[in-house]
């Protein structure tokens, strides 16, 4: 979520593809948690980029949660309690039940993204160890978005990308968090740190738009963080959700993110 106590770095434009569309992933009635109404969905409202709010989105897909993924955000400034996004409604499940916002009350991207998880028997098995680095992740890739001024101007990528990059991920890289093979918490499938790693390397705004304008080698540098990508972004789930994002690969600016 972009916070102005954060340092929130926006960028002129209108919000994208002003459409609802629907993320369907899997049978609501398998969703797990306290829902008091099985055929309600969680809402998730954000711009129709990656940036912030795509993790969310692959939780959703890996984990089987069938979501409505909004990318309507008229008005968004007004319609969400601190005026930024992403914002998640879920009120028929007991989240904010009395929320008078209508893009929803829950607020900032890993509350988001963890309640989403949170949803799924896939990712309701994971150890509390492993929620923690998947939390790690996520936050790195809240730090990496720092970049975007550098995806929306060519010519300051060079001086935001790499000290930045060189920085996250030769400590991923080198002090013992990525694996050779397979996934970094040892599971048969993607969980939180390999989808952030896939958001912050492959994801068309502001990540991979602002490696490229800084001509920045990912595979070079940093082989296996680029190979787990490369798994992440195989595994069949992930693979057939990008084949049809609207929002993964887009490149073009939001009004914020």
């Amino acid at each position: 979520m972009c916070a102005a106590v954060a340092g929130c770095l926006c960028v002129l434009g209108e919000p994208l593809q002003p459409a609802a569309v629907v993320l369907l992933v899997s049978s609501a009635s398998q969703a797990a948690g306290p829902l008091q109404d099985p055929a309600a969905k969680p809402v998730l409202t954000y711009f129709g980029i990656a940036g912030r709010g795509e993790l969310a989105r692959l939780y959703a897909v890996v984990g089987e949660v069938d979501i409505e993924d909004n990318i309507n955000t008229t008005g968004y400034k007004m319609n969400t309690p601190i005026g930024y996004l992403p914002a998640l409604a879920h009120p028929q499940a007991g989240l904010f039940p009395k929320c008078s916002f209508s893009m929803g009350c829950l607020q900032e991207s890993l509350a988001v993204e963890r309640y989403i998880a949170s949803l799924s028997p896939t990712f309701n098995q994971l150890s509390a160890q492993q929620r923690a680095i998947d939390d790690m992740f996520a936050q790195i890739k809240e730090d990496l978005i720092a970049v975007e001024p550098g995806a929306a101007n060519a010519s300051l990528a060079p001086g935001l990308v790499a000290p930045l990059y060189d920085r996250y991920l030769g400590v991923l890289e080198n002090d013992g968090y990525i694996p050779e093979e397979g996934y970094v918490n040892g599971n048969s499938f993607p969980t939180g740190a390999d989808l952030s790693v896939l958001v912050f390397l492959k994801s068309g705004f502001p990540y991979a738009k602002a490696l490229a304008n800084a001509k920045y080698d990912v595979a070079a540098k940093f082989p296996k963080i680029a190979a787990l990508a490369e798994r992440t972004a195989h595994f069949p789930a992930v693979a057939q959700y990008l084949a049809v994002s609207k929002t993964f690969y887009e490149t073009l600016a939001a009004e914020g993110i």
